[in-house]
This record gives C-alpha cells, structure tokens and sequence, in this order.
C-alpha cells in the first residue's frame, strides 16, 4: 500500500511541474510574440506631434532615447552621429527664431539636434544620422513623447546658424532637429500604407 501511495504522490508531483514547466514555456511564447507585436504597433503609431504639455521629460527617458538612437545601423559600423540635447528654455526659443520650421522646439521640454561628422564618414553620414533619427522618433513614442523631424541640412543658411548658436565644430552638419514631450493633446497617425507604391520582381 505505502509502495503505491509513493508512486502515486511521485506521479503527481511529476505532473505538477510538467504543468509549471509547460506554463512557463507558454507564458515566453507570448511574451514573444506579444513584444514583436508591440514593436510593429510602436512604428505604426508614429506620428509627427508638433504641440506639448508643460510636462517635464524624465531624464531616464531622454538617456534611454539616447541609447536607442545610437542602436542605428551605419555604413561599416563608422557611426558618425553626435547629438546635441538642448533643455534651455532661452536655446529653444532661439531655435525658433533661427529655424522657423522647427518653431516647435520654444514649446517642447527637450529638443535634440542630430548632427553628423563628415570626417568620420564623408559618403554616408546622412543616411547613418536618418537611421538616428528614426530611432529617436520611435523611442519617443513608446515612452508616450510626442516628436517632430524639422530639417536643417542641406539648407545652407540654417546649417550655419544652428552651427553658429551651438559653437559647432567645422566637420560638424546639423542634419535635423527634433523638438519633444508630452503631447498636448490625443493625435492619431496617418495611415500612409499605398499598395500602388509596391512593386515586385520588376516595376
């Protein structure tokens, strides 16, 4: 009887940790896919957020954009990128003044400014600092930030003010500006998908 009573409390604790084990592995397979899932839905939510609250932005966000942005690819891994974080209500607002397009920056929290090092890589520091830039974008809208891309390059008159203000180093172009922080209010993204601009195989 006790022999049976043994085998019978071993089978069933057997049983109990195939089901935690088999739980487990279930609860990774979700996990998975719903962290795959959420980084489809994180790019397919952004949008340009051009108006913020008078929220301030958490340092730990704005180092864990930092971080994202500096994840971008770069042509032979050279990453010719510097970025510039302006928090000074007086920078922003003269950002305004200097770039009428990104006027946006005398309202937002923090405003980066992606810059790229010819010296570094002369051929390809534009397509590495867009990389960059992408990444910020998106970052800020996982973190619930609102962001808008604002050009500087190739516009001559503004790539030296930008230059000028902030003491940029001559190897130094300003590529854009992104002025940031919480949004103002709701806005849902454009639904840009266009099968007509999709060709397979051949044009």
């Amino acid at each position: 009887m006790k022999k049976i009573v043994y085998v019978f409390s071993a089978v069933l604790l057997f049983s109990l940790a195939s089901c935690v084990t088999a739980d487990r592995n279930s609860n990774q397979s979700v996990s998975g896919s719903d962290s795959k899932s959420s980084a489809i839905e994180n790019i397919l939510n952004r949008k340009s957020v051009r108006k913020y609250s008078d929220k301030a932005v958490e340092q730990d966000k704005i180092d864990t954009i930092l971080k994202c942005a500096m994840a971008a690819p770069s042509a032979m891994n050279k990453q010719p990128w510097e970025i510039l974080v302006v928090t000074d209500k007086e920078k922003l607002e003269k950002i305004a003044e200097i770039a009428p397009n990104a006027g946006y920056s005398k309202n937002s929290q923090v405003t980066m400014i992606v810059c790229g090092d010819k010296t570094v890589s002369e051929k390809f520091w534009e397509q590495d600092c867009c990389a960059v830039t992408e990444n910020i974008l998106l970052a800020a809208e996982a973190l619930e930030l609102g962001a808008v891309w604002c050009a500087v390059y190739p516009f001559n008159e503004k790539v030296n003010a930008v230059k000028q203000l902030f003491n940029l180093p001559e190897n130094i172009i300003p590529l854009n500006i992104i002025p940031m922080g919480y949004p103002f209010a709701d806005e849902e993204p454009k639904q840009k998908y266009n099968a007509d601009k999709v060709h397979t195989n051949n044009w």
